[in-house]
C-alpha cells in the first residue's frame, strides 16, 4: 500500500477541505447581555459549550439487544460517539410471513434485525436521532410475494409505507425510501430506467409527514466511477419531475482487504474521484448523505495493530472530506462491532470496535473529531455595547453569563442566520 501517496493526495485537498468546513459547518452568533432595565451590560464573562451537532453522525444499531453480556457496552459505545442510529426496515424481515408484523418488542428474534420499537426506546433513552433504511429494497423482497403481479407489488409497498408512516412518522427523522435501485434486476418492478423509484417516492410523499427526510440510497459501485452518471441522471430526472426527494445517499463500503488497498493506492474509490463526485452532486442543490461506511482493518501482511492504525487514519481522512462538502448533512458508519455481520461483511474487520465491543483506534479517531475538534467551546466578554461575537460549529449550545459573581445560564441553537441571543442578568 502506498500510504505516502495517499497522504500526499489528501494534503493537496486539505486546504480546500479545511476552508469548506470553516465556511459550511460553522455559523455566527451574537450574544447580547442586558440588565433588567434593558440596558447593555459591558464586561460580562460568557462561557459557552457546544453540546450537540446539527450534522448527523450515525451508525447502525442492528445488534441491539442480541449480544448478551456485551449489550450494555454496545449501547454505551453508540451513545458516546453518535447522535443518530439507524436500523433496517426491510420488508422481508418486518413481515416475514403475510400479516406477521415485527414492529413491537417481543416479536420473533432475527439476527441483526431488531424490532423497530426496541430501537426507538434505545434512541429515546440516550437522546439520539433515528433513521430507517430501507423501506423498498429489491434484495429484501419477501419470498412469499414472489408470484405477485406488478399491481399487487405496488399495493403491497403502498400498504407498507402507510403502516411505517403511521407508526414511526413522528419519531424517525429520515427514511431511505428506496435502496440500491440499479442492482436488483430481478425485483418485480425493475426496469432499465428504474422508473419504479419515481413511483415509490410519489407514493411515500402522500403518506409521510413533511418533516420526514425521504432519501434515495445507492450502492458503492453505482455511486462512483462510471455508475455515477447513471445515478446522477436518475436523481436529476426525479427532481425535474417535481417529485419530492429530500436527500441523496451514497454508500461507501470496502468489504475486502483488496478494496482497502486499492482505495489507499488510488485505484478504487480514489480520494480525488469521490471528492469530485460529491461536488458534482452538490450542484443539484439537494442534501447529500454518506449512508453506509466500511473501512477494513484486516490486512494479511500486517499485524492487527498496524491494520487498525491504517483504518483509523483512513477514517479520519474520509470524515474530514465528507464533512467539508457543502450540502452534506450526515455520515453513517455501518457496523459498530467486528465479528459476524451480514454475509462476508465481518471478514475485513471493518468496524469501530472489536468483536467484544472494545474500542479500536478508528473509534478513538472519530471521538477526537466529533466530540473535540468539531465541537466549540468559548470564553467571551461583552463589549461596551453588551455584545460578544461567536463563530462555532452548528448545533446546540449551553452557557453561562457571569456578572458581579452572579451566574445566569442560557441555551441556544447555532445555525445559519442565527438571531442574536439576548441574556438578561
Amino acid at each position: 500500500m502506498n500510504l505516502t501517496k495517499y497522504r500526499e493526495t489528501f494534503a493537496s485537498l486539505r486546504p480546500q477541505i479545511d476552508a469548506d468546513i470553516e465556511a459550511y459547518r460553522k455559523a455566527d452568533a451574537t450574544i447580547r447581555v442586558v440588565g433588567g432595565d434593558g440596558k447593555a451590560v459591558p464586561g460580562a464573562k460568557i462561557k459557552l459549550r457546544q453540546d450537540t451537532h446539527e450534522f448527523n453522525f450515525g451508525c447502525n444499531c442492528v445488534k441491539l439487544g442480541s449480544l448478551g453480556v456485551d449489550n450494555e457496552r454496545y449501547e454505551m459505545a453508540l451513545a458516546r460517539l453518535f447522535n443518530l442510529v439507524t436500523t433496517t426496515f426491510c420488508l422481508s424481515v418486518i413481515e416475514p410471513n403475510p400479516g406477521e408484523w415485527r414492529f413491537a418488542e417481543g416479536s420473533k428474534e432475527i439476527f441483526r434485525r431488531p424490532p423497530p420499537d426496541r430501537v426507538v426506546k434505545f434512541a429515546h433513552k440516550y437522546g439520539l436521532r433515528l433513521k430507517g433504511q430501507p423501506l423498498l429494497a429489491g434484495s429484501w423482497f419477501p419470498e412469499w410475494a414472489k408470484d405477485f403481479s406488478q399491481d399487487e407489488v405496488r399495493a403491497l409497498y403502498t400498504d407498507y409505507f402507510r403502516r411505517v408512516a403511521e407508526r414511526y412518522g413522528s419519531t424517525f427523522d429520515i427514511f431511505d425510501i428506496v435502496n440500491e435501485a440499479f442492482l436488483h434486476t430481478k425485483f418485480p418492478l425493475y426496469t432499465e430506467d428504474c422508473t419504479y423509484v419515481d413511483w415509490a417516492f410519489e407514493e411515500a410523499a402522500k403518506l409521510f409527514p413533511a418533516h420526514t427526510v425521504m432519501e434515495l440510497n445507492e450502492a458503492t459501485d453505482i455511486n462512483y466511477g462510471k455508475g455515477a452518471q447513471r445515478y446522477f441522471n436518475l436523481v436529476s430526472r426525479i427532481l425535474e419531475k417535481g417529485i419530492r426527494l429530500d436527500s441523496v445517499g451514497f454508500q461507501f463500503h470496502q468489504f475486502t482487504e483488496n478494496a482497502g488497498r486499492k482505495h489507499i493506492n488510488g485505484e478504487y474509490l480514489a480520494l480525488e474521484e469521490i471528492y469530485q463526485t460529491y461536488r458534482r452532486f452538490n450542484e443539484l442543490g439537494v442534501p447529500l448523505y454518506i449512508t453506509e461506511v466500511t473501512v477494513p482493518s484486516n490486512y494479511t501482511a500486517l499485524s492487527r495493530a498496524e491494520g487498525e492504525a491504517i483504518q483509523a487514519e483512513v477514517v479520519d481522512t474520509l470524515y474530514r472530506l465528507w464533512f467539508s462538502i457543502p450540502n452534506m448533512t450526515g455520515i453513517n458508519y455501518w457496523n459498530l462491532s467486528d465479528g459476524v455481520n451480514w454475509l462476508r461483511e465481518g471478514d475485513c474487520l471493518g468496524c469501530l470496535t472489536d468483536e467484544n465491543v472494545y474500542e479500536k483506534p478508528a473509534y478513538h479517531a472519530l471521538y477526537q473529531l466529533l466530540n473535540r475538534e468539531w465541537k466549540t467551546k468559548a470564553l467571551l466578554e461583552s463589549d461596551d455595547g453588551g455584545q460578544a461575537s461567536l463563530r462555532g460549529f452548528k448545533g446546540g449550545y449551553t452557557g453561562t453569563v457571569t456578572v458581579d459573581n452572579r451566574e445566569v445560564p442560557f441555551a441556544f441553537d447555532l445555525r445559519d442566520g442565527c438571531e442574536p441571543v439576548t441574556v438578561v442578568v
